[in-house]
């Protein structure tokens, strides 16, 4: 293993900040895969997952089982990690610019896409070589005007050239889920049948430039404007998992991700000596579909249904009561399908959102993840 630290511009005067991955395989064999944690600082099952993935890893690779290069960076947010108000973490949104830390990632494809005339081919790989040395060009630079700027610069200059990114997220109580585009179903299939999880919500473009999709999008978008002339691989596969809710951080349950994470390494050939993926694969849903539901009046929040139950459009999945008025209220379910996320708060504003129901109708277009 190697590890690798680099620090960011100091934001103020007498402080500083760094980012650390560590890789284990040969630097630059394929498959090259990237895995992060915590890029929301106050989610943490995938970061301790990651902790027991490393050493999985140090056992993969003191047994010569590693094949490609595999880069993890158990913190992906040294900024959010040190936001904290009134003793709970803040994580989520950066306090300066309250911009989310997961989205606004630059957009690869518009910073190289005139840059790629006269210099594809007729050969898939060669034209992704060069694709990707142009991302790593345009990213050089690019030229920051804040810390939080900065620190998604570095973390796509390390995650930008990879066969496969994990995006290592939880929910607030939720089942395990993933976010991913329709390009790559043979992986998509794939995670889901090594890691168990429970749904995969499909879109191609989700909207805010997310981590993940800053990954996938461009390839897509250089298909659309080149394919016709050069072919274009999907020569990444990227993906938001969301490891279960805020509280779901234990050894036990972190052994038995990374484990599933190992198994799904082996089977996309970056590790030998894994056993063969034994789950079904996760259910697809189109993101569009995963309708919300809102609570009609402020109050107390009780919960009818839990994460994992199938319920139908118009149900009474839980209770708002106000018992200063004396008034309870029904929260219905927006669609038929799964109700696999809901808040973690047992209270609520007027007109907050409580809860999501994956389905097959369309419901939902334009931007489509949340702040």
């Amino acid at each position: 293993m190697k590890t690798e630290t680099i620090a960011l511009s100091s934001a103020s005067p007498g402080t500083s900040r760094t980012l650390t991955r560590h890789i284990w395989g040969t630097e630059g064999q394929r498959p090259k895969i990237y895995l992060q944690g915590a890029l929301h600082a106050d989610e943490m099952p995938g970061a301790i997952t990651l902790w027991h993935l490393m050493e999985l890893l140090d056992a993969a690779e003191s047994a010569g089982r590693l094949i490609g290069e595999i880069s993890v960076v158990p913190f992906a947010n040294p900024i959010g990690l040190t936001q904290w108000v009134h003793n709970k973490p803040q994580g989520r949104q950066d306090l300066e610019s309250m911009r989310n830390f997961n989205r606004h990632y630059p957009d690869l494809a518009a910073l190289v896409g005139d840059r790629l005339e006269g210099k594809l081919g007729d050969d898939a790989e060669q034209n992704a070589k060069v694709i990707r040395a142009a991302f790593a060009a345009a990213l050089a630079a690019e030229t920051p005007k804040s810390e939080a700027e900065e620190m998604r610069i570095r973390l796509m200059q390390w995650s930008h050239a990879a066969d496969i990114v994990l995006d290592l997220h939880c929910d607030h109580v939720a089942l395990m889920h993933f976010y991913t585009s329709s390009t790559r179903p043979d992986l998509t299939e794939l995670l889901g049948r090594a890691t168990g999880a429970k749904l995969a919500l499909i879109e191609e473009i989700s909207g805010g430039n997310a981590f993940d999709e800053a990954h996938s999008a461009p390839w897509t978008a250089l298909r659309t404007r080149y394919g016709a002339r050069f072919p274009i691989p999907a020569a990444c596969f990227s993906t938001t998992v969301e490891y279960r809710g805020q509280n779901d951080v234990n050894d036990t349950l972190a052994q038995a991700d990374a484990a599933k994470l190992m198994i799904f390494l082996g089977a996309a050939g970056a590790v030998s000596g894994e056993p063969a993926p034994a789950y079904p694969p996760a259910p697809q849903k189109p993101l569009g579909g995963a309708g919300e539901a809102f609570a009609p009046q402020g109050g107390i929040v009780t919960w009818a249904c839990a994460p994992g139950d199938e319920v139908s459009a118009g149900e009474t999945i839980a209770w708002v009561s106000d018992p200063i008025a004396r008034r309870r209220m029904a929260v219905a379910a927006p669609a038929t399908g799964l109700l696999f996320r809901r808040e973690l708060w047992t209270h609520c504003l007027a007109g907050q959102s409580l809860c999501n129901v994956a389905g097959d109708t369309i419901l939902r277009h334009g931007n489509l993840l949340s702040d």
